[in-house]
């Protein structure tokens, strides 16, 4: 076994941990929303009182889950994309079609990534000026550098996962590479 087929199954093995935990953090988000939700509405309409924390905790949840998803969405090719390329290049009659398709794939993982990279960079440095204040949320009173984390989290899920599946595309070009070689005798 080759080294870098040994790394590649270490990095396979770090990201499927990786979607596990985002997996699991995603079902217990959404079990605290439904939770939350059920006494908001409970107090609401059953109480005749508002439980403003409720709203509150919901929306902070709904961001984390929006942001755990995200990241979630990136390895599963979830997001929106745009295709217009990757159409004209599958409709074309050239025989370098599918070297054309990988170099587009490479090309969209990287730009996505160094996109990644100076967004959270930018927003690190947002972030790291709200932690140095004081200003807590209104009905919680959770710091707000908390509600503000999960898009730094996010970022960095959703990078992890960029380095991933740059990764497998060139193990999949090197292990393509090496099928279509003649054996020797």
């Amino acid at each position: 076994m080759t080294s870098q087929s040994k790394f590649f199954q270490q990095a396979t093995w770090v990201n499927n941990k990786l979607l596990g935990i985002e997996t699991f953090l995603m079902a217990l988000i959404t079990i605290a929303l439904v939770a939350a939700i059920f006494i908001e509405v409970v107090c609401r309409y059953f109480l005749f009182i508002s439980a403003a924390w409720a709203e509150e905790l919901t929306r902070y949840l709904f961001i984390w889950l929006s942001y755990i998803g995200s990241a979630y969405a990136v390895y599963d090719g979830s997001h929106t994309e745009i295709d217009v390329l990757k159409q004209a290049i599958l409709k074309s009659k050239s025989s370098r079609r599918e070297v054309a398709l990988k170099i587009l794939e490479v090309l969209a993982i990287v730009t996505t990534f160094a996109f990644l990279v100076v967004f959270g960079k930018l927003f690190f440095d947002y972030m790291m000026r709200i932690w140095a204040t004081t200003q807590t949320s209104p009905t919680m009173r959770i710091p707000m550098g908390l509600v503000y984390l999960p898009v730094f989290v996010g970022i960095v899920l959703c990078a992890l996962h960029e380095i991933y599946l740059l990764l497998r595309c060139m193990v999949k070009q090197g292990e393509d590479d090496a099928a279509s070689q003649p054996e020797a005798q």
